[in-house]
């Protein structure tokens, strides 16, 4: 592949100093919205509004260039690169970035048309103190994606954090709130302290902190240090995203937050950390032979017992949360494969989580709005009263499960392809469990909730109003489109992701000299009628029917209970849980290098 140029130099740096601007628009609407909510209850969220569909429009000018194989870069301040060294702060725009990109302002835009209605009763204080967290959020996972600086990867997750753990504890009423903000405080500061150390140890042993440079002090070998750096790294990051066994903080947040937030926080703030260990794993060190190896463990295991955890649950946030747990393990094993099939694969269940599983919290927060409830054995018999939320929530379901038409089953397909090719059967038969677990988990609770028998009177809520069926028809429209026209993304968005991610050579390059194009490999493609893909859709569905008949009561798995026994609820359990992973991840990378 080759460095070339394909479009004008006037063109071209229009765009990239343009590339700060999502961001920019974002935090002038964070520091906007508490103002405004001294004045009018409504008019933090509408500039909420406006500012992610600003942002996303902005985005959306990058798109042409980008996904025709160009890498826009800018350096702050004009601080280019001298002789291959770095001191300025750049940002650049890749397809799997850009891609992560467009999806934050897109589902958060849906997900603050969907916060105006349903929680537009809340006092003006309270609105525009949400609306600037919301937007602070925002800005900070659209930073990640654009940025190609590591120091300033750490800057971004922190100001992600700091909102994270507010956004939490919004309703500090309700006993849980406080409870799990201090869970997500005190474990999510000790994941970004290991970034914060990790990016440290490369600065000191390689002098640099841009990503391009990195890349290129890597590129003799990748000693003692590099790796355990790295494993530094994919622990922080792995925090973020969830990733057993760095997940303690996220069952509880996401339970206790407002239904708009968990959505944001599982569908969209978790995907950072993949974001992450991508930057790091893929476009700095290369996929040296142990991290592959690794993220593939990592991968697997969430994935498995992340889909046990959701089914052995009652609480039905805290059944998606865990859900979230496998879908991200899911992604992770996608990446690991390291192959364009399994890379664009990854990259796809990473685009579709952010759909889907916004859409099941958005029902889920629904539900509890309403009814005030949110336990399996308090629910039943909601179908004829939300008629909507629960076509939506089997949208939902359906598309996570991997059933066709829905965007779920190309991802899915294109990753069991992608272990088939390259000859990794163990890892493909866990995640068929892991999906067949996943359907009978999700399925077991759309029945008692929404379509099994009712328990005590019918609720007397409100109906859902014009916000809240817009975001649940907007979501639920883009499962099915994500799955019905495969081809047109993988040709446009996918294939140009994995030839980026899989070419840290051109990407080095190209960064450090303000901008480059690669050359765009062949498309991957996806036979949808292909009589494997559509028998594996079929047989997992159907073994997670019968799994989610068999525990439609109350009663747990026997595999799921001694998990439940670790998950004591103690943050000093699952600090320790986290420490442990770090130790486990840093041996494993560095046991593959003297292997």
């Amino acid at each position: 592949m080759s460095i070339l140029s394909t479009a004008s130099p006037m063109s071209t740096a229009t765009l990239d100093s343009l590339l700060p601007l999502p961001a920019v628009v974002l935090i002038v609407g964070a520091t906007v919205c508490p103002l405004l909510g001294r004045i009018s209850a409504r008019a933090p969220m509408v500039v909420a509004v406006l500012a992610c569909g600003t942002a996303g429009g902005i985005l959306a000018l990058f798109a042409p260039a980008v996904y025709s194989g160009r890498l826009l870069v800018t350096y702050l301040g004009g601080w280019t690169p001298k002789g291959g060294a770095a001191l300025g702060i750049a940002f650049a725009a890749d397809p799997f970035g850009l891609s992560y990109a467009l999806a934050v302002t897109v589902v958060s835009l849906v997900l603050t048309v969907f916060t105006l209605s349903m929680l537009g009763r809340l006092g003006p204080r309270e609105l525009g103190g949400y609306a600037c967290l919301f937007l602070l959020l925002a800005a900070a996972l659209v930073g990640i994606a654009l940025t190609a600086d590591a120091f300033n990867l750490f800057v971004w997750l922190e100001v992600a954090a700091l909102a994270s753990y507010a956004l939490t504890g919004f309703f500090l009423e309700r006993p849980t709130a406080l409870e799990a903000a201090f869970k997500i405080l005190v474990l999510t500061t000790i994941g970004t302290f290991c970034v914060f150390v990790g990016t440290g140890v490369l600065y000191a042993e390689y002098g640099a902190l841009n990503l391009g440079q990195l890349h290129r002090s890597l590129e003799p070998g990748v000693g003692v240090v590099g790796l355990v750096a790295l494993g530094l790294l994919v622990a922080g990051y792995g925090t973020k995203a969830g990733l057993i066994p760095f997940h303690g903080w996220l069952a509880d947040a996401h339970t206790a937050a407002p239904g708009p937030v968990s959505a944001l926080f599982s569908g969209l703030m978790v995907s950072l950390g993949v974001v992450g260990i991508a930057r790091f794993a893929f476009l700095v060190y290369d996929r040296p032979p142990p991290v592959l190896g690794v993220l593939m463990v990592v991968g697997v295991v969430s994935a498995v017992v992340g889909a046990l955890l959701s089914l052995g649950q009652d609480d039905l946030k805290r059944l998606l949360a865990y859900d979230t747990v496998s879908q991200i393990g899911v992604v992770t094993v996608g990446l690991a494969i390291g192959t364009r099939v399994g890379v664009a694969g990854g990259t796809y269940q990473l685009l579709n989580h952010t759909l889907f599983k916004s859409l099941l919290f958005l029902c889920a927060g629904t539900v509890l709005h309403v009814t005030g409830k949110e336990r399996l054995s308090e629910l039943g018999g909601l179908g004829r009263q939300m008629p909507l939320v629960a076509a939506a929530f089997l949208v939902g379901v359906l598309a996570i499960s991997g059933v066709p038409p829905l965007n779920g089953y190309v991802s899915l397909g294109l990753i069991h392809e992608g272990l088939e090719e390259t000859h990794q059967y163990v890892p493909l038969a866990a995640l068929l469990v892991s999906q067949a677990v996943t359907v009978a988990a999700l399925g077991r609770a759309a029945w008692r909730v929404f379509f099994g028998p009712a328990r005590g009177p019918a609720p007397a809520g409100e109906s859902a109003r014009p916000g809240m069926v817009a975001g649940f028809v907007a979501l639920a429209t883009l499962c099915v489109a994500f799955g019905a026209v495969p081809k047109l993304l993988l040709h446009r968005v996918l294939s140009p992701a994995a030839d980026w991610l899989l070419d840290a050579g051109d990407y080095g390059r190209s960064v450090l000299a303000g901008g480059g194009h690669v050359s765009l490999g062949p498309v991957v493609t996806f036979d949808y009628l292909a009589p494997t893909s559509l028998l594996v859709a079929l047989g997992t569905a159907v073994v997670g029917v019968l799994l989610a008949w068999r525990y439609a009561g109350d009663r747990v798995p026997r595999s799921v209970v001694p998990l439940r026994r670790l998950h004591t609820g103690s943050v000093n359990d699952y600090a320790s849980f986290l420490v442990a992973g770090l130790l486990l991840v840093c041996g494993g990378l560095l046991a593959g290098r003297l292997g």
